[in-house]
């Protein structure tokens, strides 16, 4: 019995002893430094629009001045044929409508109020000068837009066709040209009782 007791003392002392060496553990700190390069796209800011994005589709109001054909070929390039077109010269107005067209009149008849408390003005518009200078804009000979006929009806009229009705100063009560930046893309009378 001796003899189990110290075999099993032995194998007891090496199953210690060997947990000794495998259970320990033992810490590494390893340090690595790892360069990479990337490759990044930097986007910058898109610059503002050029003042031909601002100006197109722009809406003017005015009395018609004048209307000349102009001598020479408008537009075109390479790719594009050479148009006819006109000269178009309007007594630039403000047309004003809301609030701001009751402030407006108030001023005019030397009458102070606060916006929203002044009296409606007649028609609810009011059309008042839009400054000393007058405007020119390019009018293509086939562009196409509205005038009143004599039963205050819209009729479709080219520019040529627009011609002399600005010559017989027909067009008193006022036009809407829209431009797309100096040319003129559409132009509607605008019926004023």
């Amino acid at each position: 019995m001796r003899i189990r007791s110290l075999i099993a003392t032995l194998v007891l002392a090496s199953f210690v002893l060997a947990g000794c060496a495998v259970g320990g553990t033992k810490t590494v700190t390893t340090t690595r430094t790892t360069t990479r390069t990337v490759t990044q796209t930097v986007t910058t800011p898109a610059p503002p629009p050029a003042a031909e994005a601002e100006t197109a589709n722009v809406k003017y109001f005015g009395i018609p001045v004048s209307l000349t054909k102009i001598d020479q070929q408008c537009g075109g390039d390479q790719a594009t044929p050479a148009f006819s077109c006109y000269a178009l010269t309007i007594k630039p107005e403000f047309f004003l409508v809301g609030v701001t067209a009751n402030v407006a009149f108030a001023a005019g008849q030397q009458n102070t109020c606060q916006p929203l408390q002044c009296p409606p003005v007649e028609d609810d518009r009011w059309v008042i000068g839009g400054g000393s200078e007058n405007l020119v804009f390019i009018l293509p000979a086939t562009t196409k837009g509205t005038v009143l006929d004599d039963q205050q009806k819209n009729s479709t009229v080219t520019a040529a066709q627009l011609a002399p009705l600005v010559a017989r100063k027909k067009l008193d009560s006022g036009v809407w040209v829209t431009v797309d930046v100096d040319t003129v893309t559409t132009f509607a009378q605008q019926y004023q009782p």
